[in-house]
């Protein structure tokens, strides 16, 4: 004889988590049983999406779970602990998928309202970015962006698996590491950031390096990213660094290239300020002049003579460069950076130093002086390499992302 307990219907929390445990089983007749003949699906967005529309009973929402792998190949689901409002319960999460039509990655929160009656779902509405999503579906471009404290970020996400986040160096953008990941993106999620001031990002004022990093942190903290592989060189570096030493709860790995801990030589900030007033210049050749003079530092000699055309190239796209903005940049960097060295020995996470041994920019030292005072660094010297070892020997710096992908 069935007992009340047996016979009596499952809560609200309960009738939705067996729902939801079915739908990541790909159980689509046990999901259904959790839903009523006559229960409401209502998901708005570009109807190009197939999972977009207002639907009513069980026979169309069959339909509507058979459709979802049909669009969307899920790489990563995160959800909160259930929100109990009987008869509505809310979940909330993070998603990442893979657009099947496109082969973009789409990846944001979610908010689903849940209402049940005696055991089943009597109506479901989801909501989240359905312009990212459209997005998503007409293009498999990789650009993002979103604004952070105020400052426009802009972005490159690529690949799936475990993720490492890149920052560059001054005076450069996200595609300065294009070479590397062409090696990598199988391999690994790569998100590919413009500093602050650079490519499509954009500045406010108060921001430093620190400050930076705040925004690099909260970035990762509200996308639901664990255990990041950080990949930061020259300014990236010393923003990497402040990162680890403030958030380390949010990295697993640490890779530093080209970068320093000091701060700059105050020998060397009368010449900053020359170049930044040469930068500032409403004369193109004094601006050309600025920009050759940084390639000097940025690349060996040798390098630079083997590679007319991207040199060229590179000075044509900084000339295009808004000088405010690089400016802006170049003081935060440069001339208004602080020495970190005394906090080093705070940060426990197994750290990879790159270091170019032409690099006259931030010379060896620098790297090995950083490895020095981190208990758990390893300093690696790439040979024939100045300050831009991602340009200049994008294999060798792939094989390293790659141990420290392998390691984790």
């Amino acid at each position: 004889m069935d007992t009340l307990l047996d016979t009596a219907p499952l809560s609200s929390i309960e009738t939705v988590k067996a729902y939801l445990a079915a739908f990541s089983e790909k159980n689509i007749e046990n999901a259904l049983k959790y839903v009523s003949d006559d229960a409401i699906w209502h998901i708005d967005g570009d109807p190009i999406l197939k999972t977009v529309g207002i639907i009513q009973g069980k026979v169309a929402i069959k339909q509507w779970l058979q459709r979802f792998p049909e669009g969307f190949q899920p790489i990563g689901f995160t959800l909160e602990p259930l929100i109990d409002s009987s008869p509505d319960v809310i979940a909330i999460g993070h998603f990442r998928h893979r657009i099947v039509k496109t082969e973009a990655i789409a990846d944001g929160h979610f908010m689903i309202r849940f209402t049940t009656n005696n055991g089943k779902i009597t109506r479901y509405q989801i909501f989240e970015d359905s312009l990212m999503l459209s997005k998503a579906h007409h293009s498999n471009n990789p650009h993002r962006s979103a604004l952070v404290n105020g400052v426009q970020y802009g972005w490159d996400d690529h690949g799936g698996g475990s993720t490492l986040i890149f920052l560059h160096g001054l005076f450069l953008d996200r595609t300065f590491w294009s070479p590397v990941i062409s090696h990598i993106e199988t391999q690994c999620r790569c998100v590919v950031f413009d500093m602050p001031g650079h490519g499509s990002s954009g500045w406010r004022d108060g921001l430093d390096l620190n400050t930076i990093a705040d925004d690099i942190a909260l970035w990762i903290i509200e996308n639901n990213i664990n255990n990041v592989t950080l990949v930061g060189h020259s300014q990236g570096g010393m923003i990497a660094l402040r990162i680890a030493i403030k958030y380390p709860q949010l990295l697993k790995k640490l890779v530093l290239i080209n970068t320093t801990a000091q701060a700059e030589n105050p020998l060397n900030i009368p010449l900053w300020h020359l170049r930044q007033s040469l930068l500032l210049s409403s004369d193109d050749d004094n601006r050309r002049s600025f920009f050759e003079d940084i390639q000097k530092v940025k690349y060996s000699s040798s390098w630079l003579k083997d590679q007319p055309k991207h040199t060229e190239k590179e000075i044509n796209k900084l000339m295009n460069a808004a000088p405010k903005l690089l400016s802006h940049a170049m003081d935060a960097a440069i001339i208004r950076r602080e020495d970190i060295r005394s906090l080093l020995k705070n940060i426990t996470i197994d750290t990879i130093v790159l270091v170019g041994d032409q690099d006259s920019a931030t010379p060896p030292d620098h790297g090995e002086e950083i490895t020095q005072l981190m208990p758990y660094a390893t300093c690696y010297t790439v040979e024939k390499a100045g300050h831009s070892i991602p340009i200049e020997n994008p294999k060798a710096l792939a094989q390293y992302l790659v141990l420290a992908i392998q390691e984790s």
